[in-house]
């Protein structure tokens, strides 16, 4: 814990107006976030934020509720029904986390580009880059772009193999028949899949499958 505090430091020295807030027994910090352009530098709005590390962290996002509520608390503006945000859909969020973030990198490069969005979505009425779908669409997304499919049976299929194929080496060939060595082939593919546990990867296969069953 003491080496994780030291880390997120180096983040607040980078945004002073955010600080320690000693009460609380997990990791927090709060204050003001001040959203802006990271090329001029020129400062967007101010956000109070209150942030909450969970003992996943480095391999997953910090959990942020935006406190001044100037972002309208539903889903369509990404802010779940416990007022913390939703700041990417799980399969995103494992592969930015897959080898751990820092707290400067998460503050810089995801929430500050969130709130961006935000704000320019409350002026504009529409964000800049498009976004995810919500819900369960939202996680099939995140499959379309891993397993390069939009088939639903196919990403059912796909993952059931990943979770429940037997142990091989590197150097045989792959479990899916592709005639490729599995290092060449799903190798590759399932740090995206169970990057962040297996129990985690069956949970949001279980979800897909129902939601699969449920459209049929």
């Amino acid at each position: 814990m003491i080496k994780q505090k030291k880390e997120i430091e180096k983040g607040l020295k980078k945004y002073p107006s955010l600080y320690f807030d000693a009460s609380k027994e997990a990791i927090t910090v709060k204050g003001t976030f001040i959203a802006h352009d990271k090329v001029s530098g020129i400062e967007i709005e101010n956000y109070e934020v209150k942030i909450v590390f969970p003992q996943s962290y480095p391999n997953r996002f910090p959990i942020v509720e935006e406190t001044s509520r100037k972002i309208p608390r539903d889903i369509s503006r990404h802010v779940k029904g416990d007022g913390t945000l939703c700041l990417a859909n799980p399969q995103d969020e494992l592969n930015a986390c897959s080898s751990g973030i820092t707290f400067t990198w998460f503050l810089d490069e995801i929430l500050n580009t969130h709130l961006c969005r935000e704000y320019a979505r409350e002026k504009t009425k529409k964000y800049p880059t498009g976004e995810r779908s919500h819900g369960n669409e939202g996680i099939w997304e995140g499959y379309y772009d891993i397993l390069h499919t939009t088939d639903k049976e196919t990403i059912l299929k796909e993952v059931n193999m990943i979770l429940n194929h037997k142990p091989i080496g590197r150097n045989d060939p792959c479990y899916c028949n592709s005639g490729k060595k599995y290092k060449a082939c799903h190798d590759k593919i399932e740090p995206q899949i169970i990057g962040s546990g297996k129990n985690f990867a069956i949970d949001l296969y279980e979800v897909l499958k129902k939601d699969f069953e449920e459209r049929k």
